[in-house]
């Protein structure tokens, strides 16, 4: 059995704090923001009884045939106005949940996406993913949909579902979302007698590769995309860098190689070492790539472990962890290892307490091993079996058709009029960060340059920032207000303030520019306040191309998946 352990307080890998919990963090939200934003048109009220949507009829829906389970009135509280709670199902089994307000309906649809493998639709749910510690932040005037990608789970890690059900890895790899949003549309409209005037997608993790994957297969489905800390390189980061990870931590007899008792010492030396690369010495790395710290530095005179240095064994774990995995000759089988910086949150996900399984092992392990490819492996598998060369590179390459949100070509997404945000923390310790610059840089490429690009995306990293939520810096941040008014308004975002607090108390604030831009300290203020930054360009702009095994991101790979009888047939999807 699998026990995955994550410090108290700590979200799980790969799955974000729900959506009851983030409702605290939107007075933060509004403090930043001068207050809530603007309603994205006048208010509406339901036309008809929540009760009455049991009787809609969904079971005709093009390609999304649906029935309603439930549909139940709840009363207002905690804040939150009065609300109808509708649930259902797409055939085969992509469940849903959907939250209408009785009153003030600003006709806006906001879908979560969900982390790790999902499968649970209940917003509430510590899976489905909201940028930035933050909701919407008018919540309970939007209409807010979740699904669990097409299956039922026992929690974020479990992945027995895929065993022997290829539509269900189907409907996890691309379609969950897609119906859901088509479902959700239809009763939106039979509730208010009118479709939702802006749709919106926000995801982390898995949700932000759920995010990519609608701006790419289904342009027309929402106007504006959150992609947090995307998971769009799946097949690698599933089948290689995830197993990278536990592998190369574990010594002949199981046991871990480096412990939690060596990760204070680490982070504090990589702090010291290069907190002040970004030229400012306050507890923040404003860019990973920067700092050239070498673990041999802590090297211990002698080879028993001592909690004031690490083994030479321990110095070629944390050296591996930061190259990310490699084939015996040295390529690269994913763009990057982790970032320096993220160690603070190496326990849980990279690193466990004895007897404990880390949460990447977890999920690397299952996806091998129930979803990796549509013939599964003996049932005696372990991560042991695994292969880091490029025959196993390109079998597992096979699923990226179905798994893999990375085609660069949003031709679709800017033309429908549709606006993106992608963000990540620069000290993730789950999904590294320059995987998503990896897929930045082809998105820049195939979308005509910088400048045309950040017409309708942009990218935004936050230094200190973990796995989507936390961190030990300005880890607080409003998206949803700036993609509001980008799509409504066509205001785009110049910059993202990032608050730092203490309690209730804001203590720090940071802006955040697109990326490539860097904020720079005007020389006068307190460090601490925004308001005495400034974005600047680098002098040289970084080199985004990651050379590894599956470079370049291109389009074309993409497949769409039908049964013909009683054989699944999947052909590549036409690229623009």
């Amino acid at each position: 059995m699998i026990r995955v352990s994550l410090p108290k307080n700590r979200p799980i890998l790969l799955i974000v704090g729900s959506l009851t919990a983030v409702l605290l963090a939107v007075t933060a939200a509004q403090a930043l923001t001068g207050g809530p934003p603007a309603n994205a048109g006048a208010p509406t009220a339901a036309a008809i009884s929540c009760q009455q949507l049991t009787a809609l009829d969904l079971t005709g829906l093009p390609d999304a045939p649906t029935k309603i389970i439930s549909a139940t009135p709840v009363a207002a509280g905690q804040g939150k106005p009065a609300y109808c709670q509708v649930k259902g199902y797409v055939s085969p089994q992509v469940q849903f949940e959907l939250r209408l307000p009785e009153q003030a309906w600003t006709g806006r649809y906001v879908q979560l996406g969900c982390g790790g493998f999902c499968g649970f639709a209940d917003p509430d749910n510590p899976n489905h993913s909201v940028p930035g510690g933050c909701a919407p932040p008018d919540d309970g005037h939007v209409v807010i949909g979740a699904g669990d990608s097409g299956h039922i789970g026992a929690d974020a890690f479990d992945a027995v579902w895929a065993h022997s059900d290829p539509q269900l890895r189907i409907d996890a790899g691309y379609r969950s979302e897609h119906v859901t949003a088509l479902a959700a549309k239809a009763v939106t409209k039979a509730y208010y007698g009118q479709a939702p005037r802006h749709s919106y997608f926000a995801g982390c993790s898995n949700g932000g590769r759920q995010a990519l994957m609608e701006a790419q297969r289904y342009p027309d489905d929402f106007d504006g995309i959150i992609a947090g800390a995307p998971g769009n390189n799946l097949v690698a980061l599933a089948g290689e860098f995830f197993p990278w990870i536990a592998t190369v931590n574990t010594d002949r007899d199981g046991h871990q190689i480096l412990g939690p008792d060596q990760l204070p010492l680490l982070q504090s030396k990589v702090m010291a070492a290069c907190d002040a690369t970004d030229g400012l010495k306050d507890g923040l790395i404003g860019d990973p790539r920067d700092c050239d710290f070498d673990p041999a530095a802590l090297r211990c005179p002698t080879a028993s472990p001592q909690p004031t240095c690490l083994t030479t064994d321990q110095i070629d774990v944390v050296r591996k962890f930061y190259q990310g995995p490699v084939d015996a000759h040295g390529r690269k089988l994913f763009p990057a290892g982790l970032a320096k910086g993220s160690e603070a949150a190496w326990l849980g996900y990279v690193i466990a307490p004895q007897g404990r399984t880390g949460g990447l092992e977890a999920l690397g392990y299952n996806y091998l091993k129930y979803f990796g490819s549509w013939n599964n492996p003996p049932a005696s598998y372990t991560l042991r079996d695994h292969r880091f060369d490029l025959r196993t590179f390109k079998k597992l390459r096979e699923m990226s058709g179905i798994y893999d949100s990375t085609d660069p070509d949003l031709t679709r997404f800017r033309d429908h009029g549709g606006k993106l945000i992608m963000w990540h923390g620069w000290s993730d310790p789950a999904i590294p960060t320059e995987s998503t610059l990896a897929y930045n840089h082809a998105l820049t490429r195939r979308m005509g340059g910088m400048k045309a690009t950040q017409t309708f995306a942009r990218t935004f990293l936050f230094p200190g920032v973990f796995h989507c939520v936390n961190g030990y810096g300005p880890d607080t941040f409003d998206l949803f207000t700036p993609l509001y008014d980008w799509v409504e308004k066509g205001a785009a975002p110049q910059k993202i303030i990032a608050a730092e607090k203490d309690g209730d108390k804001i203590v720090r604030t940071r802006p955040v520019y697109p990326y490539p831009m860097r904020p720079e300290y005007t020389g006068t203020g307190s460090i601490d306040d925004a308001a005495n930054f400034t974005g600047v360009m680098p002098g040289e702009q970084p080199d985004d191309r990651y050379p590894w095994a599956g470079a370049p991101f291109r389009s074309g790979y993409q497949k769409t998946c039908h049964w013909e009888g009683t054989k699944l047939k999947c052909t590549r999807s036409p690229s623009t």
